[in-house]
């Protein structure tokens, strides 16, 4: 046991030495959740549309007031602005002009007299929120023209909230890095220790030490599984910091922290086992763990990838780790949750006992 315990306070010494290690554990994980959170969680917010009103009416002031009562545009006066040349910029999605006249022929249209009065809106179709822009628009002004022709609604249609998680990008997000963060440092600290130890000849050495290699092993499990943990801590309190995201810490979850870590580090170790070379090792890592990142339901739902991808997303271990992390620490389905556990147990023991069981520094 005093040997165990000697090599975690080396082991902990020589990570923290190591300033790359301190970047893929600790700031790696924060890039990625910024990066990637302003990215795709930035566009849940309302839309922008600017606007020009050159009649000044009560009734193109009411049809303003009505468009933002729907909660869904951010309007902006762009009057005195040159909103053509913005468009063509891109430095606007959608813009609308009001134009004179349009009070008075809204109110001569319901006398019977002009056919309509035009509304003109002006938009950029490569922009995903422009034609969510033209459609709000368009409702507000279907509402109008039912009031001023006096109808009466026939079919109405009634929204109603389902009973769902209430999950924003960021909570989804969130379990999905701290998955990429256990598969990188888990794996990478095990090639990395492993390949490096190897070519300086300290495994020789330690070969002729009374710490055994499965006592070596042991130990460092132990001291991945907590640095991964102090590296996930980072993260949830940037979540909690910055985006408010209260995520359940719970038993199940921990769980799949700990198992995880071993999955991936014994998935380490067979690559280091076969792969003797520590650049040659570190790089076929990156080949296999680089695109599970993408394909597993971490940054975008599995079920929005193209189907190709969503059969490669089933086979992928971080999947399960990612999912159960998900159910357990957001959208509280303790059943999937469990589920994920149980796939992620099984896969962590096959994994990590074949990479003790071929591990040994004597041949080396």
């Amino acid at each position: 046991m005093s040997r165990i315990t000697t090599d975690i306070k080396y082991s902990f010494k020589e990570t923290f030495r190591d300033r790359m290690n301190i970047f893929w554990m600790f700031v790696f994980p924060i890039v990625l959740f910024l990066l990637f959170g302003y990215i795709f969680g930035g566009q849940s917010g309302s839309i922008t549309l600017y606007y020009q009103d050159n009649d000044g009416s009560q009734m193109s002031n009411s049809f303003i007031q009505a468009l933002n009562s729907t909660g869904a545009l951010e309007l902006k006066d762009g009057s005195g602005m040159n909103l053509e040349q913005m468009l063509k910029d891109g430095k606007v999605s959608a813009y609308l002009e009001i134009p004179k006249g349009f009070g008075h022929d809204i109110l001569t249209t319901g006398s019977g007299g002009l056919p309509s009065a035009d509304l003109p809106i002006y938009y950029d179709k490569s922009k995903s929120t422009s034609m969510a822009a033209v459609s709000v628009v368009q409702q507000v002004a279907n509402g109008f023209n039912m009031k001023m022709a006096g109808a009466k609604n026939i079919i109405n249609v009634n929204p109603t909230e389902a009973a769902s998680s209430g999950m924003n990008y960021f909570d989804f997000l969130l379990p999905g890095i701290l998955a990429i963060t256990i598969m990188s440092a888990a794996t990478n600290m095990a090639v990395g220790t492993i390949a490096r130890l190897r070519s300086s000849g300290v495994f020789r050495k330690l070969s002729t030490t009374p710490l055994s290699s499965k006592e070596w092993i042991a130990a460092r499990i132990t001291t991945w599984t907590v640095l991964v943990i102090l590296s996930l801590a980072v993260a949830v309190f940037l979540a909690w910091l910055v985006f408010n995201i209260h995520p359940n810490i719970n038993l199940i979850s921990l769980l799949l922290i700990v198992l995880g870590t071993a999955l991936f580090a014994g998935f380490g170790i067979v690559v280091a086992n076969f792969v003797k070379n520590e650049e040659s090792a570190m790089n076929a890592v990156g080949v296999i763990t680089f695109p599970l990142m993408f394909v597993s339901g971490t940054l975008i739902p599995v079920e929005n990838m193209p189907w190709f991808l969503q059969y490669l997303a089933k086979i992928s271990p971080l999947t399960y780790l990612s999912e159960g992390l998900r159910s357990s620490m957001i959208t509280g389905n303790t059943g999937d949750a469990c589920i994920n556990l149980l796939i992620v147990a099984v896969l962590g023991i096959i994994l990590f006992g074949l990479g003790v069981a071929t591990f040994s520094w004597k041949e080396d």
